[in-house]
């Protein structure tokens, strides 16, 4: 077996794996949103609710750009915009349930992929496979 031999097999299984993301995107009409959105999405969720300036802060953002950001999330239900109970010139921004779900899509395309293995692999293919993929944890 050589490189190229190698380098198409795995060709295989990444169009599998893109071809899953594609459907859970496209069952969830998140096809629209440009990807790099997603990492803003994700500071969302995991900061459970955050201001528009700590936001900038977070990825270096201008104001101009953060009020772009969070009228496009806002245009496609992403995320709602609550007042600050003490301040009510402060507001937080938080995800929706659709926000949450798409800050977790990773998740979902995983889960597709994987259901597409078990479609196509016996047990003890799928038990090889979990050996070699456990070979790339990067361990600290």
């Amino acid at each position: 077996m050589n490189e190229e031999d190698v380098r198409k097999s795995f060709n295989y299984f990444l169009k599998m794996y893109f071809d899953a993301a594609k459907e859970v995107y496209d069952e969830m009409r998140f096809n629209e949103l440009p990807g790099s959105n997603f990492k803003y999405l994700k500071k969302i969720y995991k900061a459970k609710k955050i201001t528009p300036s700590d936001f900038a802060k977070q990825f270096n953002l201008s104001k101009p750009t953060v009020t772009e950001i969070i009228n496009k999330f806002l245009e496609f239900g992403l995320i709602v915009k609550k007042t600050d109970e003490l301040d009510k010139r402060k507001y937080y921004i938080s995800l929706t349930e659709r926000g949450s779900i798409l800050a977790r899509s990773n998740e979902f395309e995983s889960k597709r992929a994987v259901q597409k293995m078990y479609e196509k692999l016996t047990t003890e293919e799928l038990k090889q496979l979990v050996s070699i993929f456990n070979k790339f944890e990067v361990k600290k």
